[in-house]
């Protein structure tokens, strides 16, 4: 391969990058209890494709019904680096795509993880009360202290969207100031945080695992390579999710936290450069 190809199609790489890091995920479509004149499922077919994921997103069907039809499905996606940069600019989320990967990769088994388990709500106790904490702050991360029923604020910061360009590729980044946060969580501590959405559905959360660069955190949201194509997730922190009450949601990181620091973000404005950052450590 000439250098000037390979340049110019690390370029093209690069446009793509910078394009998804801002895409928004489109809103819910509402439904109501009358019957849709038509119903957008999924073309009748002896497989479940890309078009059949995206056409249930468009439709307005959240994560868990998709995961759940993966699972259900006999698949023949398109992973390829066009058909993954095609579903990532449709709106379809990294959780699902992921979960169309180990699909394929698992050829017809059935076993497809949910990476966000909404959990039901919390029954109250003999007096009508659950003792779950109320945050004041609407859509601020709290860490959530169960021992006495209490939750402290995280740090907000604001997480700069920047590109990095490389010979054969490029990173979106995405970078708070300062090596640590203020907020720091003993090991040993059962981690867990809660959220007040006030409302039914909670917004879309990333927890990521950060490092530290020169005074600064940072983390590869995405990473682009002329060679091998879209790679998303790697410090990513899977989360279980339970419904404590009305519009109060408990947040559980999958797995225990290793030391180091982390964030939590949600999804970037169309053309945003920068978006807010619930920072914390563990230590």
């Amino acid at each position: 391969m000439h250098k000037n190809q390979v340049m110019n199609k690390t370029i093209i790489y690069f446009a793509v990058l910078f394009t998804l890091v801002t895409t928004t995920v489109q809103s819910q479509t509402k439904t109501t209890s009358k019957p849709a004149a038509k119903s957008a499922t999924p073309t009748k077919s002896d497989a479940f494709t890309n078009k059949s994921v995206i056409d249930l997103h468009k439709a307005g069907l959240g994560d868990e019904i998709i995961l759940t039809k993966i699972a259900q499905s006999k698949c023949a996606f398109d992973l390829s680096t066009d058909g993954l940069i095609d579903l990532k600019s449709k709106g379809v989320s990294a959780d699902v795509i992921k979960a169309m990967m180990n699909k394929s990769e698992s050829g017809t088994s059935n076993a497809v993880t949910n990476t966000a388990t909404v959990k039901e709500p919390v029954k109250p106790n003999s007096s009508g009360k659950t003792g779950t904490p109320s945050p004041e702050l609407m859509n601020h991360v709290y860490v959530y202290d169960k021992s006495n029923q209490s939750a402290k604020p995280l740090e907000k910061s604001v997480a700069g969207i920047r590109t990095k360009q490389g010979v054969f590729g490029g990173s979106a980044m995405l970078q708070v100031d300062g090596a640590k946060s203020a907020i720091q969580i003993n090991q040993s501590e059962s981690t867990s945080f809660v959220i007040n959405t006030g409302g039914s559905t909670l917004p879309e959360l990333t927890l990521y695992k950060l490092k530290s660069v020169k005074n600064k955190r940072e983390v590869a949201s995405m990473k682009v390579n002329s060679f091998s194509g879209v790679k998303t997730g790697e410090d990513v922190i899977s989360l279980n999710i339970s419904k404590l009450s009305e519009g109060i949601f408990e947040v559980t990181p999958a797995k225990k936290l290793e030391k180091g620091e982390y964030f939590f973000t949600g999804k970037p404005a169309t053309g945003a450069n920068s978006m807010d950052a619930y920072t914390f450590g563990i230590e």
